[in-house]
């Protein structure tokens, strides 16, 4: 019988296999309103995730280059960089342009999700479902982990 553990090491694939991968992911929230906060931490917590918080953009840029997470969740609208500035930001800097993203925002408009798809992030509208929050970051870190496995060198 699996356990969350496993299905959360699962998810970044066999940390032996992949060495110095860590085995529990870590997930970067960057979000200005406590409440989503405290609901998103929680939730990815029940799942054996790591989250490390960040309460604006520019803090989260310089918790994404020293924390080294596994995925960074960012709102759309969040003091200091916006989560489109963010991303470009992110795209920029050599240590953090492979980090995937996923944007989490009450934008809910044609314009703003396509401009993140664009960007290279995901997109969930709040108000979200916990069970499809946590699913959408499970197949980010996922798929992630079967790209870095198909394109490793021979």
């Amino acid at each position: 019988m699996s356990t969350v553990k496993d299905s959360a090491a699962a998810a970044l694939g066999d940390a032996g296999r992949h060495p110095g991968r860590r085995p529990t992911p870590r997930v970067l929230l960057i979000d200005d309103d406590p409440t989503t906060r405290s609901l998103v931490s929680h939730f990815l917590r029940k799942e054996d995730f790591v989250v490390i918080k960040a309460y604006d953009g520019n803090d989260g840029l310089a918790r994404a280059k020293s924390d080294r997470p596994d995925l960074i969740i960012v709102d759309a609208i969040v003091a200091g960089l916006d989560g489109f500035e963010l991303l470009s930001a992110l795209k920029r800097e050599t240590e953090t342009r492979g980090l995937p993203v996923l944007m989490l925002s009450s934008l809910n408009d044609e314009e703003a999700i396509v401009k993140s798809l664009d960007e290279g992030a995901d997109y969930v509208i709040k108000p979200f479902s916990p069970r499809i929050l946590v699913a959408k970051v499970k197949k980010i870190l996922r798929d992630v982990s079967d790209h870095a496995v198909d394109h490793r060198p021979l």
